[in-house]
């Protein structure tokens, strides 16, 4: 079992953070490259057991399923995989929280899985990677423009 998280903070308000990494905000980060397409199979609507497929830049796909996603004052997405495409585990769950910082936020990604032939340390190293290139888009379309 693979239980990683990582947490950074934002200069901008949690809804601001939150409409990029949201359920539906998501398809905004294929501008960073990380994806190409994250489309919504069974419609756009918000509810547990929704379906979110997102594909890969090598052309491979993963399906999503949303479990939860809340948005009061911290904003929280939980999320299964359902089909974990070209990714090396199985029973992923994940989460993402946004919490309000005073005049900005803090924005975490966890996830835990049983991995399939590939060590740890691997798995978090790459994980890793692909989170902090999200972090780094997110500051910068903010840092960008006042509404993103």
């Amino acid at each position: 079992m693979a239980d990683f998280e990582v947490a950074a903070r934002f200069d901008a308000p949690a809804d601001l953070v939150w409409s990029f990494v949201s359920w539906e905000g998501m398809p905004r980060l294929t501008e960073g490259g990380f994806f190409t397409s994250a489309d919504f199979p069974a419609g756009t609507a918000v509810r547990p057991g929704a379906l979110r497929r997102v594909t890969t830049p090598d052309g491979s796909a993963f399906v999503e399923q949303l479990v939860e996603q809340s948005s009061g004052a911290v904003h929280i997405c939980r999320y299964t995989l359902v089909d974990t495409g070209p990714f090396p585990l199985t029973d992923y769950s994940g989460v993402v929280v946004v919490t309000p910082a005073g005049d900005g936020c803090c924005l975490k990604f966890g996830h835990s899985a049983t991995l399939v032939d590939i060590s740890e340390d691997e798995w978090q190293a790459s994980w890793l990677a692909i989170e902090h290139q999200v972090f780094d888009f997110i500051r910068g379309k903010i840092a960008g423009s006042p509404d993103a």
